[in-house]
């Protein structure tokens, strides 16, 4: 299973305020009626399904192969690869990408240990929920029979800025880049790299010796560099790291939140922490 913010095979986690707070209590109840493993689930499987397709076509020589189901091929691969994924696009090629949705299909539908992800894997993992999201929520609108073949919610549409808020520990690809959401509080980090490698540049280092420093000042994994660099994906790149079921690796979010950090959640697990301030971003942006 692979390793998120938050546990995704967990949906009915009920916050320590939300009795006292109304709105509050929406925002968890819409949680509750989200599943957030088949969330990621369908977007995997969607992104290999057209992936896969694309590439078969491609290997026949751009001929539709025998037996296949599709009926219509784009007629501007690369363009088409550009709107289909356009974070991980950027970052690698289509064949890359194919490979690297064989190994989180594989870690999702593996319940014998937990596998925790690296940029690489974030960054598709970002496009494949945002396509998958976006089906879902047009369908429940326009189609809301096959809106229950995926399935993604108890008839909710799924907010995909919050959902990366909840579930996603960083967002290191954006490096130097522009949002296409907000993602306020995960995009904090991002602008004090961002900071560093304007201010070594202004000092007169090339862009990747600038981004190499920021890399050790703030601790950016070593796939964040590798895939900001473009380099080709190494095997040790594309691997999950596997941890055992023993390790827990969601047990500190069950622990109190320390009082130094913030006095207005004080006696708050880091869950229900996490969670509330989320919460505040999403009713900050509602309507009075």
């Amino acid at each position: 299973m692979l390793i998120f913010a938050k546990d995704i095979g967990e949906r009915d986690h009920k916050h320590a305020r939300e009795a006292d707070n109304q709105a509050l209590r929406e925002y968890m109840e819409y949680q509750r009626r989200l599943f957030p493993y088949t969330v990621i689930r369908a977007g995997l499987d969607l992104a290999y399904k057209e992936l896969d397709d694309v590439l078969n076509y491609i290997d026949n020589d751009y001929q539709k192969p025998e037996g296949s189901m599709r009926d219509t091929y784009p007629a501007d691969i690369p363009d088409w690869y550009r709107q289909q994924f356009p974070w991980s696009g950027a970052f690698m090629t289509m064949e890359d990408m194919h490979s690297l949705l064989v190994i989180l299909i594989k870690a999702m539908d593996s319940f014998r240990s937990y596998e925790r992800c690296n940029t690489y894997h974030w960054t598709v993992l970002y496009d494949t929920t945002r396509n998958i999201v976006k089906v879902y929520n047009e369908l429940l609108n326009t189609d809301p029979a096959h809106a229950r073949d995926i399935q993604l919610s108890q008839g909710v549409e799924v907010d995909f800025e919050d959902f990366v808020n909840n579930y996603w520990p960083h967002l290191e690809f954006m490096i130097l880049s522009k949002p296409d959401f907000d993602h306020t509080r995960l995009m904090v980090s991002i602008h004090e790299v961002e900071d560093s490698v304007k201010e070594r540049m202004a000092e007169g280092e090339g862009p990747l010796a600038a981004l190499e420093e920021a890399g050790k000042q703030y601790g950016l994994e070593p796939a964040t560099l590798s895939l900001l660099r473009r380099d080709p994906i190494t095997p040790e790149m594309a691997a999950l790291q596997v941890l055992s079921l023993k390790e827990s690796p969601f047990e500190a979010l069950l622990q109190a939140s320390p009082e130094h950090v913030d006095s207005s959640f004080a006696g708050l697990s880091r869950l229900d922490v996490e969670y509330e301030k989320n919460f505040q971003l999403v009713d900050n942006q509602t309507p009075a």
